[in-house]
């Protein structure tokens, strides 16, 4: 977690010889240099991290007192590691976190803030204290990166290498849901659950927000608003492609106040007519819906989608300067992901260009040599994504298409 304060950790290695307390041990003194005997760890439960990447961990939490007469290093055992190394009282972090000027993840949050509310008296209290956060979180976990904005991954169906569709929970005492992608009846009752428990806090829900129309952002919209009995919002593009649904519009610089948070919605068209992202500047966050992945790259091959407009929409949420950026799919990002996928579309469409020839060439292999790069990849995906290209080539004057787009050729 770079740039994250977080607790010393690691993996198991041959040399612990399947101990999790001699793991912890070697661990603590390789990244600290303090030294705990294996005995002196108090098992605190465990935790699965959610499904935000594709590769998932299973963690197992120690408390163990700091023998009298240790301190910290001066200098850094593994520099490579850790850019700094510090005792932290958790009220300290808690409020620097709140406040913007530290990033900490969230099952460090929720562990601090258990600490806080009820101060431990002893090692073995802790640890008790952190086994029951650990299993409360497990169940109906609470996965905030940024204050006031708690996640869900859910199971939808998404294209790969993607699974899952990130529900947002932004707001401060209101609060909104943004892209419940799943119709699966427990991925709705999980995601039902995380809301109750952010009632619970004092947050009142007050709609189901779309970022775009399609199925993996849009298919729990109408059980979730149901339950809730809550009025579903998206652009007028969105709804127009959702006859099914009943929805009010969402203008393009409308500002969702929620009492404690306040969302610019910004139009983003490209990936869909529609799309919205919604930018948070207090703490500089945009909620990026599908103009970025935490995974792979956006797929503009659409029938309604431009890469023109896309690139623009890119260029548009650059000027913001977030810091943060929470994707629909994968992990948050930092702000340079915008201008890495701009980047990376304007160096894919370099290639398809120089794919072409005078003579016309097929669709398949004009994405094959552009795509030589990612073998794995589908063909109908590497397909659409060079066909949108293909089509914002043809309207620069750098592409024809022959035969109703089935053979491309240079416009020369």
């Amino acid at each position: 977690m770079p740039g994250n304060l977080a607790f010393p950790g690691g993996r198991l290695e041959p040399a612990d010889e399947g101990a999790f307390e001699r793991c912890a041990s070697r661990e603590m003194l390789e990244e600290t240099g303090l030294t705990i005997d294996p005995r002196a760890w108090i098992e605190a439960g465990e935790r699965t991290t959610p499904p935000f990447f594709p590769v998932r961990f299973r963690t197992r939490f120690f408390v163990a007192e700091l023998p009298q007469g240790q301190a910290l290093p001066k200098t850094l055992p593994a520099p490579a590691e850790i850019e700094d190394l510090a005792f932290h009282r958790a009220g300290e972090v808690l409020d620097a976190w709140q406040r913007g000027r530290e990033t900490v993840p969230p099952p460090v949050v929720t562990i601090l803030r258990a600490l806080v509310a009820k101060p431990p008296t002893s090692p073995a209290a802790m640890a008790a204290t952190i086994s029951l956060v650990n299993a409360e979180e497990q169940t109906c976990p609470r996965i905030e990166f940024v204050p006031g904005i708690w996640a869900l991954p859910l199971r939808t169906r998404t294209l790969p290498p993607a699974s899952c569709t990130n529900v947002w929970l932004p707001g401060g005492n209101r609060f909104v849901v943004l892209d419940p992608g799943s119709d699966d009846t427990a991925e709705i009752k999980a995601l039902l659950a995380v809301i109750r428990k952010r009632e619970a806090t004092g947050s009142i829900p007050t709609a189901v927000v779309l970022t775009h129309h399609h199925r993996d952002h849009v298919l729990g919209a109408a059980a979730v608003a149901r339950e809730l009995a809550l009025p579903i919002r998206a652009h007028a593009e969105t709804l127009a492609r959702l006859p099914h649904l009943s929805g009010q519009p969402i203008e393009d610089g409308e500002v969702l106040d929620l009492d404690g948070m306040q969302l610019r919605a910004i139009h983003t068209p490209g990936h869909a007519p529609g799309h919205l992202a919604f930018f948070e500047e207090k703490h500089g966050v945009l909620l990026a819906g599908d103009l970025v992945s935490g995974l792979s790259t956006i797929l503009v091959g659409f029938e309604d989608g431009s890469m023109d407009d896309y690139l623009d929409s890119l260029s548009l949420v650059e000027k913001l300067e977030a810091r943060t950026v929470l994707p629909a799919h994968g992990p948050p990002l930092p702000a340079k992901a915008i201008a890495a996928t701009k980047t990376h579309r304007e160096q894919r469409e370099a290639r398809i260009a120089a794919a072409l020839t005078e003579t016309p060439r097929d669709l398949a292999s004009i994405a094959g040599d552009a795509y030589a790069d990612t073998p794995d990849a589908p063909a109908f995906l590497k397909e659409m994504q060079t066909r949108a290209h293909l089509a914002r080539l043809e309207k620069a004057g750098r592409a024809r298409r022959h035969d109703a787009g089935r053979l491309w050729s240079t416009s020369s």
